[in-house]
């Protein structure tokens, strides 16, 4: 019997180590201080937007990005940034409203909303209303926008 006694308290010794590692983890970051950070990388994208900041799509943007724009155009990373850097793009207001934010896993944030703009493309009047929808992605510590879809509200 004493062999067996402890057999079982080895068991359940080992059970309790198991146990005690598997609740000791580390808790998931709280959804408010991701919806902050995204927060702030939205309104850094508006600016960047309003003043013709090419930079800001060199540095925040994954390398696998991928935009659908509103009239169906796909454009990726490097195609993004020249857009932003020509002159062929001019903003003269935007700004996104019912926003709302899914977080998954910690390292995947979708960003949905609608946006009311005043643009002109190479000349032509665009401007009006939009539903967005933004996937953003961490890379290790970074947070960068993987995917854009942009489709245009009927008036």
């Amino acid at each position: 019997m004493t062999s067996r006694n402890a057999v079982l308290a080895a068991l359940l010794l080992t059970s309790i180590v198991l146990l005690s590692a598997q609740t000791a983890r580390k808790p998931p970051a709280p959804t408010e201080n991701i919806g902050a950070m995204i927060g702030k990388l939205e309104d850094e994208m508006r600016l960047a937007i309003l003043k013709g900041n090419a930079g800001w799509w060199v540095e925040n943007l994954d390398d696998g990005f991928t935009d659908t724009d509103f009239q169906g155009k796909v454009r990726n990373k490097s195609e993004t940034v020249e857009l932003q850097r020509s002159n062929a793009l001019i903003y003269d207001t935007m700004n996104l409203s019912e926003r709302t934010l899914h977080v998954f896993n910690n390292d995947t944030a979708i960003v949905t909303g609608k946006i009311t703009t005043e643009w002109t493309y190479r000349g032509q009047n665009l401007s009006g209303e939009f539903q967005v929808t933004r996937v953003w992605v961490k890379r290790g510590l970074v947070w960068q926008l993987a995917a854009q879809h942009t489709t245009r509200i009927a008036p």
